[in-house]
């Protein structure tokens, strides 16, 4: 999932215009107090707490949103009303509040140098500030910026770095918790997840040039709770159970290999590829699900 940055740019600074205004303004701040050159301590540091609209791109998840903008995700999810935070739309708003710093260059300070200080990306940065993308290697003394910052906390850099690496450890526990295997070898995503032909595609189309011959195999270790033609559309269908709501399908398939009750490993056999079902041709339709919520199997599979 790969979030734009131009997402963090205010709608006042949205147009070539206004960055053009913001040149104008700078250049004049710096005429009209010369005497700025002259300054070496930096002004006390200023918070202040934007909102901005992030418009939910294909492949997105909540959690990885909010970790890319600094933000709490029970915050979203409270903020936004969300009732299923495994599930969302593509198009969706989603209103992101969020504190930053107003820092003012000291003198012989650099973009990268502000950057490290506060643990930003130096792109948020320039993104945040449009003056930047024109004039990134030229502070000023007195020059004012505005840095994207995770939380309300008295923004000391050690505090920045510790949430981030604790973020960054919570964020490889849930990865190998939910990770998958791919369903068959050297697979082809014919179709992926998300709105197709006006309605919700909730998996994805898989296929591999053996077609009939390709051994379809579990993503995860689970139980099998139903195998066979148990639901209108999927063909030959098998849905294996991994606990705490997180289920897998596996649909239109020409054999089923395994029986309900039994106990598969990941890798296991369930059966092959087929055609059965609403289907167009050979492939797999793979589906996972959290709570009988279709989500994205790109984000569970490695």
């Amino acid at each position: 999932m790969d979030l734009h940055d131009s997402a963090a740019v205010p709608a006042s600074w949205s147009s070539q215009a206004d960055a053009k205004q913001a040149v104008i303004e700078q250049a004049l701040l710096k005429a009209i107090n010369p005497f700025s050159e002259l300054q070496e301590d930096k002004q006390p540091i200023a918070e202040r707490k934007t909102v901005i609209t992030y418009t939910v791109q294909a492949g997105d998840t909540l959690s990885e949103i909010a970790y890319q903008y600094g933000v709490d995700l029970r915050q979203l999810v409270e903020e936004n009303k969300i009732t299923n935070p495994h599930f969302l739309s593509i198009g969706m708003k989603i209103v992101i509040s969020r504190n930053e710093v107003v820092h003012t260059v000291a003198q012989g300070e650099t973009l990268e140098q502000i950057a490290e200080h506060y643990q930003v990306d130096k792109k948020k940065i320039i993104a945040r500030n449009p003056l930047l993308r024109i004039l990134p290697d030229n502070l000023y003394i007195g020059q004012v910026l505005y840095v994207p910052v995770p939380s309300s906390e008295p923004m000391l850099a050690g505090n920045v770095q510790l949430r981030r690496q604790m973020a960054q450890a919570a964020s490889r526990s849930a990865v190998r918790a939910r990770a998958m295997a791919w369903p068959l070898s050297e697979p082809t995503i014919t179709s992926g997840f998300g709105m197709r032909w006006g309605q919700l595609h909730k998996g994805i189309d898989l296929w591999n040039q053996q077609e009939a011959r390709t051994p379809i195999l579990a993503a995860k270790d689970g139980v099998v709770v139903e195998a066979g033609a148990v639901r209108s559309g999927y063909g030959y269908l098998v849905i294996l159970d991994h606990g705490d709501g997180l289920q897998t399908y596996y649909a239109h398939l020409r054999k089923i290999t395994v029986r309900v009750g039994q106990q598969v490993k990941q890798g296991e056999q369930l059966g092959y590829m087929g055609n059965t079902g609403d289907s167009t041709g050979y492939h797999l339709h793979f589906e996972v699900r959290q709570d009988d919520v279709p989500v994205n199997p790109l984000h569970y599979l490695r």
